[in-house]
């Protein structure tokens, strides 16, 4: 019996020892671990706050938010006559268009031509459809041909016509094609683009349609020669209207 009693106090002390040796093993490690554990706890206390408010402004959100719903606004009855618009408008308007059926890449041409057509009235829209939308088209796709047109802004015309309520806009420029990645000879090209009014709609704020639209291989010289001779002529003929008006 004495031998157990000296033996089972010899284990306790061991256990004693095995214990606090654990219980100075712990506070290190709480120690080397501090200040990250107040850190997490300092951001569990400042998060429910957080959640708190941001739940109250959700629902004061919700439920004191005007719904408001944007309608357009109708479409404005009436036409605007050519003389009531500036030069510039038909000038973009035609550009526009240029830029849609001359400028072009295979994977886009069907898209940009299904935009133009949006600006044609006849008798351009069927003239349209049975060249640019069929032959043309399948041609750009085939061939994987691309196009550019680069336009000269210095010799954009604008010419008004009032008694046909016409403008023709004239758009020169330099064309250059591509057959996959192999260029072609580029050209030097003028478009005339013709256009009238209709009624405008939400489509169509201005309601200016393009009713013609012709190509024509010109080089910048000609075109120059040609703007130079039409203003001896318009020069000409107010001599003549001054002379007549004297002579009465």
């Amino acid at each position: 019996m004495g031998t157990e009693r000296l033996n089972l106090k010899h284990d306790l002390k061991q256990l004693e020892r095995v214990g606090g040796r654990a219980g100075n093993d712990t506070i290190r490690l709480w120690e080397g671990y501090r200040e990250q554990a107040y850190l997490w706890r300092a951001l569990a206390l400042l998060q429910m706050p957080a959640m708190a408010l941001t739940t109250a402004a959700a629902l004061i959100m919700y439920f004191f938010a005007d719904t408001i719903i944007e309608v357009p606004e109708r479409p404005s009855p009436g036409v605007y006559s050519i003389k009531q618009l500036p030069d510039s408008q038909f000038i973009n308007a035609a550009t526009a268009v240029v830029n849609l059926v001359a400028t072009y890449q295979p994977a886009v041409a069907r898209r940009q031509f299904k935009t133009a057509r949006k600006y044609l009235w006849e008798p351009a829209l069927t003239e349209f459809e049975e060249t640019m939308m069929t032959r043309e088209l399948r041609a750009i796709e085939e061939t994987k041909r691309s196009q550019m047109f680069f336009i000269n802004p210095r010799l954009i015309k604008v010419e008004r016509f009032p008694e046909l309520d016409t403008v023709v806009v004239r758009i020169p420029g330099v064309r250059q094609k591509l057959i996959g990645n192999k260029p072609l000879p580029a050209d030097e090209m003028v478009y005339y683009v013709k256009m009238t009014t209709i009624p405008r709609n939400v489509h169509n704020e201005y309601g200016i349609v393009v009713y013609d639209l012709k190509l024509r291989r010109v080089d910048e010289r000609q075109v120059s020669k040609e703007d130079k001779m039409q203003k001896r002529a318009e020069r000409k003929s107010q001599l003549k209207r001054m002379r007549e008006n004297t002579t009465r």
